[in-house]
Order: structure tokens, then C-alpha cells, then sequence
């Protein structure tokens, strides 16, 4: 893959570019949030791995820009442990956290762990034990039950469950569901969901989680 690594301390920026070209990836970094930013403007990148606190733009704002043009993987790489800063990141399109010192073989795994969600992503059908989502019939179907529910309903269920175990914000879901220009309040995103977990009432296989203070996950039966 094709990352990008925004590093302040040149010796972490050398040891996340080590761990990843070793990973077998091509890395282009940079130490300053403005110059990733240009780079983001004028290049597409396969997944990203953001300090938060950088000069010029800050992690948070680049990781918004990414998530703004494309749908890659994104790790913040942060010294902040803070609920309230993970809620930051997670807003702005997070995938994953890895607080500072970290072992390198992490960043691997945790990097390879969000990359196989976005690959599933791209799969039309998701299945998860008896329970189908068929982007191209927007059908829903538990066990033998076939359910054709409302559109939005069906790409809010259809978004979380692209990406298991990812913790979506209501901003984001509302962005990915009802676009940019949605006007209505945040809350309707629990309204919905309150409907999907009462028709996900007959199956195990998934069970939309909240996570308190950042948003909704989708998570499968191990």
C-alpha cells in the first residue's frame, strides 16, 4: 500500500517508516501537517498513519480532509490517551488509536486489522452467519426471512456493518447516510438505529453496540 506518515519526531517517523516499508508498503512522510496536506490535495493514498500534534495542520484536520476524498485506513499516532482526544479522532474519521511508545509490531497488526474491514467493504453482499445484506437488492435477510426495509435504514445498517468492530460518530454516519447537506437533527441517527436493533432481534450473528460518548459500532459473533 501506498501511506502516508505524518511525524513531528523524526526518530518515531523513522521507526513507523522502517516497521512499514519492512511490512512491504511505500511510504511517503513528512513532519509538517501543511505539506501532508498538499500532498492529500494532490495524491491518493491506500492508508495514512497521523500524529496528532504536528506543526501546521493538526492530525485531526488531515484525517478530516482524508476522510473528506477517500475511504482508506486511518491510525492516529498520538501521546494523548484522553477519552476526550480519541472522541476527536473518531470524529473525524478515525479508524484506529496507538498511543506513544508503542511495540512496532502493533502498528502492524493493528494497521493489517483495519485494512481487511475496508477490503470486505467492497464486497456487495455481506454475510455474517444467518444474516445477508445484499447492497444490490437493498434486502436484508435473517435466517429465511427476507426484509426490503427503507433506504436509509438499509445504508445506515449496510455502512457499520462494512466495517466491523469500527466505531462510527453520529456526524459520520449521518455524512456517509445522508450527505453533507442533512439539515435535521443528530438524534435521528438513534431513531434508526433503535428500528435496526428491533428487527436484528431475531438473529446473534451482529448487534449494533453504542459506544458511550463516541458513537455506534457493529459488532459479529466471535
Amino acid at each position: 500500500m501506498e501511506i502516508l506518515v505524518v511525524e513531528d519526531d523524526l526518530n518515531i517517523q523513522r521507526l513507523v517508516r522502517e516497521t512499514l516499508e519492512a511490512d512491504g508498503h511505500r511510504v511517503r512522510a513528512t513532519a509538517d501537517g501543511n505539506e501532508a496536506a498538499r500532498w492529500i490535495d494532490g495524491q491518493v493514498f491506500e492508508a495514512a498513519v497521523l500524529d496528532v500534534m504536528v506543526p501546521g495542520r493538526s492530525g485531526f484536520e488531515l484525517c478530516a480532509l482524508l476522510r473528506a476524498n477517500q475511504e482508506i485506513p486511518i491510525l492516529m499516532l498520538t501521546a494523548l490517551g484522553e477519552l476526550t482526544d480519541k472522541r476527536y479522532g473518531f470524529t473525524a474519521g478515525a479508524d484506529d488509536y496507538i498511543t506513544k511508545p508503542f511495540d512496532p509490531e502493533e502498528l502492524v497488526f493493528r494497521l493489517h486489522a483495519v485494512a481487511r474491514r475496508y477490503q470486505k467493504a467492497v464486497v456487495p453482499v455481506i454475510r455474517f452467519g444467518d444474516v445477508t445484506i445484499d447492497k444490490r437488492s437493498q434486502q436484508l435477510t435473517i435466517g429465511t426471512t427476507c426484509l426490503t426495509i427503507p433506504r436509509r435504514e438499509f445504508d445506515l445498517l449496510h455502512q457499520l456493518a462494512s466495517f466491523p468492530g469500527r466505531v462510527f460518530s453520529r456526524e459520520e454516519l449521518i455524512e456517509h447516510v445522508w450527505g453533507l447537506d442533512f439539515m435535521g437533527d443528530d438524534r435521528t441517527i438513534d431513531v434508526h438505529i433503535k428500528r435496526l436493533r428491533s428487527r436484528l432481534e431475531g438473529t446473534d450473528a451482529i448487534e449494533i453496540r453504542t459506544v458511550r460518548g463516541l458513537g455506534y459500532r457493529l459488532e459479529t459473533q466471535s
